[in-house]
């Protein structure tokens, strides 16, 4: 298990890297797993390469970015770990609720770090390494986002281009043929084909009728007469897929 952590007080630093060594003797006993701790003091090292980590421990108060437009460069970075922004003299927990930062992988502690939450977030990103969000790199000309399975509401085929509609009012469009790019989304069992020209997502869709479905965003595709079951189908695999992953989870809880 990788672990970074990157606060401007050299203080605080030492000391998260003490408890996070403590940790590291608890998860050894437990589990034979090792814990690699890395320790920065300024960000653009941080975001060197921030996706190798499975935890990341934010504070940084004194610097030009704090731990709220650090948080949001991860995300934007696509990461997907656990990201623990740890309050001293920021309420971060405060901030995000005021910005919007809502994501599920935003974890929050409070300074002086408790031995007890610090070990219930360690125990956090174990359990969800063994889950980890899936996201799907997308590559247009001038900006790259890494989707996860939702973020993506439709695809349609345009030229030797597919244009891409996201959550949020966000769009992109990539060079990739569709049958290949569909195959890169079997990561997302809800995105279903309606025509050799269109992907859908079935969590945006607002209706469905005749040769037609339209999505919550208000956009309309038709479906082509062979692919007239795939909604259907796509609702059934993922309906599977959500009762084996709360059978899973239960088991783990026991």
């Amino acid at each position: 298990m990788h672990i970074a952590v990157c606060d401007d007080n050299i203080a605080d630093r030492k000391q998260t890297e003490r408890l996070l060594g403590r940790q590291s003797d608890r998860i050894f006993k437990e589990s034979g797993e090792r814990l690699y701790i890395d320790s920065y003091g300024n960000v653009d090292a941080f975001m060197i390469h921030p996706q190798m980590y499975h935890g990341l421990f934010v504070d940084m108060t004194s610097s030009e970015k704090n731990g709220i437009e650090i948080a949001r460069m991860l995300l934007e970075r696509g990461v997907t770990k656990p990201i623990i922004l740890c309050s001293s003299t920021i309420d971060y927990e405060q901030e995000a609720t005021k910005f919007g930062l809502t994501e599920e992988n935003i974890l929050f502690l409070n300074k002086p770090i408790k031995v007890a939450e610090l070990t219930e977030v360690m125990d956090k990103i174990k359990l969800m390494m063994g889950d980890p969000i899936k996201v799907l790199e997308l590559r247009g000309q001038k900006d790259t986002i890494y989707a996860k399975g939702d973020d993506i509401i439709c695809v349609k085929r345009k030229g030797s281009e597919l244009e891409i509609t996201l959550t949020e009012g966000r769009s992109i469009s990539i060079i990739a043929d569709i049958y290949n790019f569909y195959d890169q989304c079997a990561i997302f069992p809800q995105i279903c084909p309606v025509s050799d020209a269109g992907l859908i997502n079935i969590n945006h869709i607002a209706s469905t009728s005749f040769g037609k479905v339209t999505l919550d965003n208000g956009m309309a595709l038709s479906i082509s007469l062979i692919y007239r079951n795939s909604i259907k189908q796509a609702k059934e695999l993922l309906k599977e897929l959500q009762e084996q992953a709360n059978s899973d989870m239960d088991q783990r809880h026991k």
